[in-house]
């Protein structure tokens, strides 16, 4: 196709997409091929020579000295983290790449054993072993103090209904929970373990203080308790037991009752009232009577 000035367009091409990039063990920055255009990568063969023996390892061109390692721990029986592999009279570490230090086809390395690393490794293995079994520990006597707490939380209920417990299961869970404290603080620990071991610790403590309130509480019930009985018992004694005294004094009280209602009954007022003439002056027939049946002295008088 032609311009109008005569020179020829060339046909436009598509840009292909922004292809993936990846970087390389030596630190290149390439373009990622795909995986048809990748082709396998090769491998190659290394001596390493491990005090008088002389191993073999076929092993890819891409890998890593760490990858080498565990290659060579299934021939020689050494730990990887024990091993100090030498090339070119220079450590290399495990992270680094065997193309990157130069490690071609039939390149000899040195191996040795590196005792601080494995006494390192051991001391690491016992530390983890130690803070496991550290952490089981303070597990099982988080379950024991955890069974002793419901117990503890049943005797407070019972309490705070002002309920009456056992003084000797009080006594009995206060040294439980006592030996379950000298159990922790008798594990070191560091880190996460040693913040459970303080936690448990202090949950323990609380349950302590909160069977001491309990047999404080329940000291306060028993004589209140007693001096209940007292009372009942001192009442009691100065009941009569006697029934024919009980029937005595009941009657005793019914008549008491009725003459109280006797005597407040109210009294009746009358407004009759009497003269005292009639007191004073005596009637005809009574004057009568007492002067006819009145005998009358007679003296003989002497005249002188």
């Amino acid at each position: 196709m032609r311009s109008r000035t005569g020179t020829a367009f060339s046909p436009v091409k598509e840009s292909p997409a922004a292809a993936d990039w990846e970087v390389r063990p030596s630190g290149m920055l390439v373009q990622t091929r795909g995986a048809d255009a990748c082709p396998p990568v090769p491998a190659i063969r290394v001596k390493v020579k491990h005090g008088a023996a002389c191993h073999e390892i076929y092993i890819g061109a891409l890998a890593s000295f760490g990858e080498l390692k565990k290659a060579l721990s299934a021939k020689t029986g050494l730990h990887p983290l024990d091993m100090k592999l030498s090339y070119k009279n220079r450590e290399r570490q495990s992270a680094a790449f065997l193309d990157s230090a130069g490690v071609m086809d039939k390149s000899k390395l040195l191996l040795e054993e590196d005792p601080a690393a494995r006494t390192k490794r051991l001391l690491d293995l016992r530390k983890a072993d130690k803070a496991e079994k550290t952490a089981k520990s303070i597990s099982a006597i988080s379950l024991e103090v955890d069974r002793l707490g419901s117990k503890v939380s049943e005797m407070e209920a019972m309490v705070n209904q002002n309920r009456k417990v056992v003084d000797n299961d009080v006594t009995d869970l206060i040294a439980s929970l006592m030996n379950e404290l000298v159990k922790l603080d008798g594990i070191v620990a560091d880190g996460d373990v040693n913040v459970q071991r303080r936690l448990q610790i202090k949950m323990t403590q609380k349950y302590v203080e909160t069977l001491d309130f309990i047999k404080l509480k329940n000291t306060q019930l028993s004589k209140h308790h007693s001096q209940s009985n007292q009372m009942l018992q001192k009442r009691d004694s100065q009941q009569p037991h006697n029934p024919f005294q009980q029937q005595n004094q009941q009657q005793q009280k019914q008549e008491t009752a009725e003459f109280q209602q006797q005597t407040q009954q109210p009294v009746v007022m009358t407004m009759n009232w009497e003269t005292f003439d009639s007191l004073f002056t005596p009637s005809t027939s009574s004057t009568t009577t007492t002067a006819s049946s009145t005998p009358h002295a007679s003296f003989d008088w002497e005249q002188f």
